[in-house]
């Protein structure tokens, strides 16, 4: 899989290949998660696409049918009207006029049940014809344009370049593009519907918290933790048991190695929110009260124990490693190269850690992945704009990280000499 950026918020260019774990190192504000954010917003909005256009015009056929309804002189237009009616029956994802009819039931008087059954047909038809007319590419674009935009919080364009900005997903010798145009856009391609989800991870503390209900105005970084969250506090799909037997197996070693750090039971509470159950903590104790970095591990161990991440999921870090302490980002470092042998995923890392990079370097090796990985770093030109290049050897990297210690011992030597 490659992914082609041009004049995304700061970056000019960008090219990555993932084919296993891609670490992209670089200073603070160079880029490095806008790459997550792009790759996190495509597999998110173009997964089963196709699938969700369609939802989307029923949502829009059945909230036309409901709105005439309400122009109507009958005994109860104002409850058939109401918002609230509406999206309990989408809710309830019904799909014909006889499944309107029985959602009524009980709900309106006869009289006006009986004029919808003689008239919800044509509603239907005839609310209809212009939503299915318009063009689905068009319904993708302007799909792409909002989602975006809530991710980048409506500055998706490059602020310092004219030209359009432009997405280039590879799979497979096959195409996902999308150009934008002063944050809209204007073009889009899917010629493979990807199936696997992504999930981003930049901030522990999101296991702490409940479910956003309203999500209208979320953006940005709230928009993709929401996400996060709505993944931790979902259940077990009984119809993939058979997966989830075939993943216990997978994830014996993995959970082997999270119990060096911490041990035990997560356990959703009726207010939301996750406590801990272990030997240490017998009545359990509340995830919130518990170390950033033991929540770094909780939330891998809820992914993958609740089957939540399966083969060929898109796992994006965001500086995994900034709330561990050494010992544990190595530990946490082999959990994720574990997790690229067992699932199969594609894992993209940011970090400014020589531990972490190191750590990766040296279990890929151990299990014999280091040609599954990828490194780049970002770097800012003399027109203050970002490329990436990829780094064959890892040194260049280190270099760029080391700079600190130089900086401090130059300083040192000085105070030395006075």
């Amino acid at each position: 899989m490659q992914l082609e950026i041009k004049n995304i918020g700061k970056i000019k260019s960008a090219t990555l290949e993932f084919n296993g774990i891609t670490v992209v190192a670089g200073n603070n504000n160079t880029g490095k998660s806008t790459i997550g954010k792009v790759l996190f917003a495509l597999f998110s909005k173009f997964n089963n696409i196709n699938e969700a256009i369609d939802k989307y015009k029923y949502d829009a056929i059945i909230a036309r049918v409901f709105k005439e309804l309400s122009t109507y002189d009958l005994d109860d237009s104002i409850i058939l009207g109401s918002p609230a009616l509406i999206q309990m029956f989408k809710r309830g994802n019904y799909q014909s006029s006889q499944s309107i009819l029985k959602f009524l039931e009980g709900l309106i008087s006869d009289r006006t049940l009986e004029f919808i059954r003689s008239n919800i047909d044509n509603m239907i038809d005839n609310s209809s014809k212009e939503i299915e007319e318009l063009d689905v590419k068009r319904i993708k674009a302007e799909i792409i344009s909002n989602y975006f935009n809530d991710i980048f919080d409506n500055q998706i364009n490059n602020m310092s370049i004219s030209e359009s900005a432009y997405i280039d997903l590879l799979i497979k010798n096959k195409h996902i593009k999308a150009e934008f145009i002063e944050n809209t856009c204007t073009v889009v391609q899917d010629d493979i519907k990807l199936i696997n989800k992504a999930i981003y991870v930049d901030d522990p503390y999101i296991i702490d918290s409940r479910i956003i209900r309203s999500t209208n105005s979320l953006r940005g970084r709230n928009e993709i933790n929401n996400n996060l969250i709505k993944l931790l506090h979902s259940k077990e799909d009984e119809e993939q048991i058979i997966e989830q037997i075939i993943a216990k197996d997978k994830y014996a070693e993995i959970e082997e190695m999270i119990n060096l750090v911490i041990k035990g039971q997560l356990i959703l509470k009726k207010d939301g929110r996750y406590t801990l159950k272990n030997n240490e903590y017998p009545e359990g104790i509340n995830v919130s009260n518990l170390s950033t970095g033991l929540k770094s591990f909780l939330i891998i161990k809820k992914l993958i124990t609740d089957n939540l991440i399966v083969n060929r999921d898109i796992l994006i870090l965001d500086e995994p490693e900034i709330h561990l302490h050494p010992e544990w980002q190595i530990v946490y470092a082999e959990l994720l190269v574990l997790l690229q042998k067992y699932f199969d995923l594609t894992i993209l890392l940011t970090t400014h850690s020589p531990f972490f990079l190191r750590a990766i370097e040296v279990f890929s090796k151990k299990y014999e992945l280091n040609q599954k990985c990828k490194y780049y770093l970002s770097k800012i030109g003399t027109d203050s704009l970002i490329t990436f290049s990829e780094v064959e050897n890892t040194t260049e990297i280190y270099q760029k990280m080391a700079n600190t210690f130089s900086i401090l011992n130059n300083i040192s030597d000085e105070l030395d000499c006075n």
